[in-house]
């Protein structure tokens, strides 16, 4: 007969039929089934990312979001709306402000030749934001950039970043 245990999931006690069992009998068939390979494959594939790759995941849904979002409006830096390619330029760079990348009001259409061959076009752009989102608005993330320079996204804040703007991109039609 084998030796009396306490279950690791529902705490009843159980006959072990081995040394190693850690689960009542009900208890392992449920979790057999709650976890396929394919399941635990995806789960341990998501938790070796590393966290830059985290932040460009919701990075790029945030983006889309922006150009679904702007979709009818033209270029925030030159007026443009003849464009082909399209970005989602931030008025303060992603790069140097992390606390800052997925804010709305640092984030607009942006056509490529300014975002990615005119540099961003910083003067241009602050002119189109002030016209946009208003001075106010724009004095607000001047000031908190200093603020947000430096912030270290958690995993849980991307996940809810990646949820809520896919849920976003769908209702703007992207």
């Amino acid at each position: 007969m084998g030796k009396v245990k306490t279950c690791k999931n529902c705490s009843k006690e159980f006959t072990a039929y081995n040394t190693i069992q850690k689960y009542c009998v009900a208890c392992a068939i449920e979790k057999g089934r709650a976890k396929t390979w394919k399941d635990k494959k995806a789960k341990m594939r998501e938790e070796l990312k590393t966290r830059s790759q985290k932040i460009q995941e919701a990075r790029v849904i945030f983006q889309q979001y922006i150009r679904a979002r702007d979709k009818d409006k033209p270029c925030i830096s030159c007026g443009t709306t003849t464009a082909t390619k399209w970005d989602a330029g931030h008025y303060l760079k992603a790069e140097l402000y992390t606390g800052l990348i997925f804010d709305e009001n640092n984030c607009h259409k942006q056509c490529q030749r300014c975002n990615q061959y005119g540099g961003g076009m910083q003067i241009e752009y602050r002119i189109g934001l002030v016209e946009r989102i208003g001075e106010d608005k724009v004095k607000s993330l001047e000031v908190k950039k200093d603020a947000l320079r430096v912030y270290r996204w958690s995993d849980y804040e991307l996940g809810q970043l990646k949820k809520k703007y896919a849920e976003l991109k769908k209702k703007f039609g992207g």
